[in-house]
């Protein structure tokens, strides 16, 4: 059997939306991406990109084979003294203005940098790409449409999926650029750089069913509210409000939301750290729900795992949905 890539992976384990959500030509086409063997359609091999370099000359290869010719030149004893000498002072040379490339301390440790931050930034950034849709931006700045929102019905779900993985692919195109200037800065391998874009492209693709989480999780931690911490997880206090008192969206508050969606989009809009705190937690959400459950239950490991390490545990806790039973069992034991 063919090994999957990352990126098909987590499309396999994480792309099965209701009938309802895509039509049945969309789903056949993200169906072919997920489970497909090969390379995923064009839109998605660019994911290949910025992953291998070719052999530098100043490698040790380089180096070792330019000394065994110097070695094999006939010349006289005396010259093959100095060769030898010239050829130590060289090698020692190199050795002192060769730098490598990333961070030694993990190379020695064999542990690569978290992506989370990465796959943040880029689910933060398709924040502000939404908010931008919402708020009346509906072209980009190369004059082509804004597809990302998934409750736009005139936006296809396949062209939305390849907005999310433009974005991380632009993600990792910068991260390659800084791995060239950078000393301390390397590159993603293959395997990281689809393990985000598949992240990105499974966040976005449910974006609003995760933000529907996200604020009935919130709503539910008493605390939160009497704190007046909605912000830290992104959410306003006119969400949850709202939210909290209907369950269903009617005729009748059809325009409150329209006017919480606007408001929503001008604080994203504005406010990075409200924008970054919601990123954090539609990906914690994204990791414990859905990716980690089906994975696991596929038996397999993406790179790095899909533990959330990124959020401290009072947060953690309202986003699984422990914060009301910890509340109770407190108060029982008080």
């Amino acid at each position: 059997t063919t090994k999957r890539s990352p990126f098909a992976t987590i499309m396999r384990a994480t792309m099965a939306p209701p009938p309802s959500f895509l039509p049945p030509l969309m789903m056949l086409l993200l169906l072919i991406i997920s489970i497909s063997s090969i390379q995923p359609v064009e839109a998605f091999s660019v994911i290949q990109r910025a992953t291998t370099k070719p052999p530098t000359t100043n490698s040790k290869r380089c180096r070792i084979s330019h000394s065994h010719r110097l070695r094999a030149t006939p010349t006289n004893d005396s010259n093959i003294i100095n060769d030898d000498d010239d050829d130590d002072d060289d090698s020692a040379s190199s050795s002192k203005t060769e730098k490598k490339k990333g961070d030694s301390l993990r190379d020695a440790t064999g542990i690569r940098p978290s992506l989370h931050p990465t796959t943040i930034n880029c689910v933060a950034e398709a924040l502000l790409l939404r908010s931008q849709f919402l708020l009346g931006k509906k072209q980009n700045k190369d004059g082509q449409e804004i597809t990302i929102d998934t409750s736009d019905p005139q936006s296809e779900p396949l062209q939305i999926a390849i907005t999310a993985a433009g974005i991380a692919m632009a993600a990792i195109d910068r991260r390659k650029a800084a791995a060239e200037t950078d000393e301390t800065t390397d590159e993603f391998p293959t395997e990281e750089s689809q393990t985000i874009s598949g992240r990105v492209v499974g966040v976005v693709m449910r974006m609003r069913e995760l933000e529907d989480v996200l604020i009935t999780r919130v709503n539910g931690a008493k605390w939160v509210g009497k704190y007046g911490e909605e912000e830290s997880f992104g959410v306003l206090k006119k969400e949850c409000q709202f939210a909290d008192e209907t369950n269903n969206v009617s005729d009748d508050n059809e325009t409150s939301l329209e006017t919480i969606e606007k408001q929503l989009a001008e604080t994203i809009k504005i406010n990075p750290l409200l924008r970054m705190n919601r990123a954090e937690c539609l990906l914690a959400l994204f990791l414990s729900t859905v990716e980690h459950p089906k994975l696991e239950m596929m038996g397999v490991d993406m790179p790095g795992g899909s533990k959330v390490d990124f959020i401290d545990s009072d947060q953690l806790e309202v986003l699984m949905g422990d914060a009301d039973a910890q509340t109770t069992e407190n108060s029982t034991h008080s």
